[in-house]
């Protein structure tokens, strides 16, 4: 029997000195017995740079001189890898210690992408009762290259719950997909997110190997129910498609990104939400296009004709009218308990760990990529995003 294939792990940093250490240690405390740990900072103005000096050689590491973002920065690291498959770790989250062995086990010739769901913890590391994304059983490579073909966005892990063949980094590299006009728009799980599909095979797995870390500086995660915060998700999905479609012109793909827009639910709800949101009952608001009644009827006309189960469209449905027609006093604790896990209640977060079959408890800690029970702490902080 062959030996299963090594893993490099990559945390990628800049001014998380507060979790770096966390991130690195559980990157170190894999249980796979061929596993090596690079760090790559960008330009950090705060003291990460002798978090990692402080580590010698248990890892080796790639100080930028300039800040570039994320993509640049992981540029600069993954061709120092010397194992096959990657892992980049964003320095605010976590691995569990099972994440490189899990990956390995499960990889194939043919594999160049591997996702997972990911834990969301709080601040300090414990459980918060939810874990996403929850991938459909039938969820194979064709499903995703099909709807990233008619929505522009496909069911994917964030940042540290995907592993990456090193050869699909090289043929994105070699095929333009790094060439990008302003880098900083971008995100490498996006950018891999929409090439992986059309290099090799892509396996979805159910349980986590990562935990999401939610506290006060994330940049991407929703903090509140407001309108700005929806209204910049969907610039950034505008960027998503915007390099999606070059994408699909460089390899002679047909793709409509106007059709693609119409059909992407997630995007039909954020549109929906901003401009419920921003709604003032002004008649310039009433007669535009925005009005939450019309989002509203262009987002139910896709979901109710969505790839999904009925009794979730049903439960889609009956959420986008409540909150289009429901004053914001109402609405606004809706949106929250939607798209802010930080901000469910317990009772949700236990009932929803009872439908989905997720049975890790609220309020375990995650420590050096081991859950831990913490007997002293009862249900965790609420830490804002």
């Amino acid at each position: 029997m062959s030996e299963p294939p090594g893993v490099t792990i990559i945390v990628v940093n800049y001014n998380y000195e507060l979790f770096l250490a966390a991130a690195i240690d559980s990157a170190l405390g894999q249980n796979h017995p061929h596993c090596e740990v690079i760090a790559v900072d960008d330009c950090s103005t705060d003291n990460s740079v002798a978090v990692i000096a402080g580590y010698g050689d248990r890892i080796r590491s790639v100080l930028r001189k300039t800040n570039g973002g994320q993509v640049e920065a992981l540029n600069s690291a993954w061709p120092l890898a010397r194992y096959p498959i990657l892992i980049f770790l964003d320095s605010d989250d976590l691995l569990l210690a099972h994440a490189a062995a899990t990956v390995a086990a499960r990889w194939t010739p043919a594999t160049v992408k591997i996702q997972a769901p990911l834990v969301t913890v709080d601040q300090t590391g414990r459980e918060i009762g939810h874990v996403s994304p929850r991938y459909p059983p039938d969820l194979d490579t064709a499903r995703i290259r099909a709807e990233l073909l008619r929505t522009g966005g496909a069911p994917n892990s964030p940042a540290s719950g995907n592993a990456y063949s090193r050869s699909l980094l090289e043929a994105v590299a070699g095929d333009g997909g790094f060439d990008l006009d302003v880098p900083r728009r971008y995100w490498m799980d996006t950018i891999l997110t929409c090439n992986a599909p059309f290099f090799g095979e892509v396996i979805s797995l159910s349980k986590p190997f990562a935990c999401y870390r939610i506290h006060t500086e994330n940049l991407y995660r929703l903090t509140v129910a407001d309108a700005s915060q929806f209204t910049r998700l969907l610039t950034y999905f505008a960027y998503e498609i915007e390099y999606f479609t070059g994408r699909c012109r460089s390899w002679g793909v047909p793709f409509d990104p106007v059709a693609a827009r119409n059909h992407s639910l997630w995007a039909l709800e954020c549109r929906l939400i901003a401009d419920k949101l921003a709604y003032n009952n002004s008649p310039a608001v009433t007669g535009s296009s925005h009005h939450p009644v019309r989002s509203l009827f262009r987002a139910l006309r896709v979901c109710v004709r969505a790839r999904l189960p009925m009794l979730t469209r049903i439960i889609g449905a009956g959420w986008l009218i409540v909150v289009a027609v429901s004053p914001q006093s109402i609405a606004r604790p809706l949106i929250a308990l939607r798209f802010i896990p930080s901000a469910r209640p317990a009772w949700f977060a236990y009932a929803h760990r009872r439908l989905t079959g997720h049975n890790a408890g609220r309020g375990r800690r995650v420590s050096s990529g081991r859950l831990q029970e913490d007997d002293k702490c009862s249900a965790p902080s609420r830490s804002s995003r």
